[in-house]
């Protein structure tokens, strides 16, 4: 349901923004529009799938920017029979004038902790499926899913504020992406001076991992569906893809945009530590 949903609002929003071209019934009409485009700065693709996984439906969000320095954002809408082919394509283009103007957390109107502890606690209540990335469900392993709706909210508002004091900006460059190193670095500082501190230091090493790793991406995505809730169709298509981005990207544990890690590899490594002491 979640993905659905997100996918209509995707085009819902390139609609509301200011449109400069409809395009028609198929692909190739698109031609014309990125002659003059020099630079694909990011791009991301929904699957809308039916009640037998098979895909009949997809949304294409690219943002490009073009010779002149104007950004454009290009969201193609894709229906397909259910084996594949396309049975009609549509898509709508917008030109970026600037981050404020398309993103409505510039202006004083803010989520508040409330709001996101109240998506917080109806997420704990309920199962959700496609939870990050419209992909994975909301299920944790450690001692972060014991905490409450509030202690999970504040700890999302402290996350977002430390994301946007940064010079991260997905919409309009992967290479602005906050490294995964520098998060772990947050969330762990927050949680060791935080009341769970004794409990968090007293975990074993992996629980401490998945404590962090699923407190990054449950709070950026507490927060976002928040500020669905509050902004709804203000919110551009290129934010949400910027958003939606970064999720797969931490949840990758992804230091930067081409270089992935794993669990595993979040851990001390022992030997090296001993051959240094000695």
């Amino acid at each position: 349901m979640y993905l659905s949903t997100r996918i209509i609002n995707l085009a819902r929003a390139a609609r509301l923004a200011l449109p400069i071209l409809l395009a028609c019934a198929t692909s190739s009409c698109l031609t014309s529009c990125v002659k003059s485009e020099t630079q694909l700065n990011a791009s991301a693709v929904e699957h809308k799938l039916d009640a037998n996984g098979q895909d009949i439906g997809q949304t294409e969000t690219k943002i490009v920017t073009r010779a002149d320095g104007t950004r454009i954002a290009t969201v193609t809408k894709r229906n397909l029979n259910g084996h594949g082919k396309v049975i009609s394509t549509v898509a709508v283009s917008e030109q970026i004038a600037s981050d404020s103007a398309h993103d409505p957390t510039a202006a004083a109107d803010r989520v508040t902790v409330e709001e996101v502890a109240a998506v917080a606690e109806k997420a704990d209540r309920d199962y959700v499926d496609g939870w990050i990335d419209g992909r994975d469900p909301r299920v944790f392993k450690s001692y972060y899913k014991t905490l409450t709706p509030v202690q999970k909210a504040e700890f999302a508002m402290a996350y977002h504020d430390m994301v946007e004091k940064s010079d991260q900006n997905l919409a309009q460059s992967y290479k602005t992406y906050i490294p995964y190193k520098k998060r772990v670095a947050f969330a762990r500082n927050y949680w060791e001076n935080s009341q769970f501190g004794a409990k968090f230091k007293s975990e074993i090493e992996k629980m401490q991992v998945a404590w962090i790793h699923e407190s990054l991406l449950d709070g950026s995505e507490l927060w976002w569906r928040a500020a669905e809730g509050r902004f709804g169709n203000r919110i551009s298509s290129p934010s949400q893809m910027a958003h939606d981005v970064e999720q797969n990207m931490v949840s990758k544990y992804m230091e930067d945009e081409g270089t992935e890690s794993t669990f595993s590899q979040q851990m001390t490594d022992k030997t090296k530590i001993k051959t240094k002491t000695n």
